[in-house]
């Protein structure tokens, strides 16, 4: 296969030296295409790193989904209008992120009024988003967690968390006020358990498409039904794409990417996943035509030729966001600062 797509990578670390050693290590993979997806939360910048490395970076083919800020000093502005400017500035769709502790964290659904202009341009302009909603079952069984499970937030069984249910009921109420939005669901949609619920969602969704950014439970799930899964992704093989949710703060991204490639190439035959914990999975032995399209003709359709980087907006956003540094906390307002003074220094000298 001469192109390779992954539609799901991060760069948390927005250190300039650490982005630049991360790409190089996806294109040394085969890694052709590349979408980048923004997690605001995680920085005030983000948006405008990815832009930068789109920009810049050369042995790929740079996509950017930006995310608008809904839980920051910027989250009164209008949804639209932060939407609008991401397109604008070079972003070629829209990342979300619906998790539990996320939806509790906003206090207001997916579906809530005040998306709905948006979702409404996105739909109106064919600007594909990519969207993580739930996690996994075991997240709501009460046990005693680990204290990695503990520092992500993990135990949503404290009363105080929507069910997984109830946040699937949420999107599908977006998706159906919003029927020409072009979606993926990341990690599977957390549906890998479930195949009768993951086939309604796509013969009720045309437009819906998954991923297959791992978890522990993804991959298990297809094992314990590998002979239907496998009926399934032959099936709906131009609606899967391939992804790894690697990122520059994890030390074990080869063997993600290897996982996620063994999962669907594999034979039947049992085998050791190479990360995750070394859990004995089957391959789903799918067709090369069923591979090519999950591993980049689907991509190609869902992402589109890359938008070009208007890095004048780009540069304008972060002296903007230089001028509202005192609005961040200290710890905050010293990487940003340091990182869109360094920006600049690149752009402008």
């Amino acid at each position: 296969m001469n192109n390779f797509a992954d539609v799901h990578v991060h760069m948390t670390d927005i250190n300039f030296n650490k982005c630049q050693t991360f790409l190089d290590e996806i294109a040394g993979r085969g890694i052709t295409n590349v979408a980048l997806q923004s997690l605001t939360y995680r920085s005030i910048v983000y948006n405008l790193s990815l832009l930068y490395w789109k920009e810049n970076y050369k042995n790929m083919e740079v996509a950017v989904f930006g995310m608008i800020h809904n839980n920051d000093i910027y989250k009164d502005i209008s949804f639209e209008f932060q939407a609008k400017a991401l397109v604008d500035m070079g972003c070629d769709g829209i990342k979300f992120m619906y998790s539990p502790d996320t939806r509790k964290k906003l206090g207001h659904a997916i579906c809530d009024l005040r998306y709905d202009k948006m979702f409404t341009y996105l739909e109106e302009n064919n600007i594909p988003i990519l969207i993580h909603v739930n996690d996994p079952e075991k997240f709501w069984e009460k046990r005693e967690m680990t204290e990695y499970e503990k520092s992500r937030g993990w135990g949503y069984f404290d009363g105080t968390y929507l069910s997984k249910q109830e946040i699937y009921e949420e999107a599908f109420a977006m998706l159906n006020k919003h029927p020409k939005l072009r979606v993926t669901f990341a990690h599977f949609f957390f549906l890998s358990c479930f195949i009768e619920e993951a086939e309604r969602v796509m013969e009720t969704y045309p437009n819906v498409n998954f991923d297959l950014a791992p978890g522990v439970e993804m991959f298990l799930g297809f094992s314990d039904q590998i002979d239907v899964w496998q009926e399934f992704f032959e099936k709906y093989s131009d609606r899967i794409l391939f992804g790894t949710d690697c990122n520059n703060t994890k030390n074990f991204n080869p063997y993600i990417y290897q996982l996620v490639r063994m999962a669907i190439s594999h034979d039947k035959t049992e085998f050791k996943m190479p990360c995750y914990g070394g859990h004995i999975i089957k391959g789903l032995d799918l067709s090369e035509n069923a591979l090519d399209k999950i591993c980049y003709k689907n991509y190609i359709r869902f992402v589109g030729t890359p938008k070009a980087v208007n890095m004048d907006m780009v540069l304008i956003a972060a002296k903007k966001i230089l001028g509202d540094i005192q609005l961040l906390e200290e710890e905050q307002a010293a990487e940003v600062e340091a990182w869109a003074k360094e920006l600049i220094d690149r752009c402008i000298g």
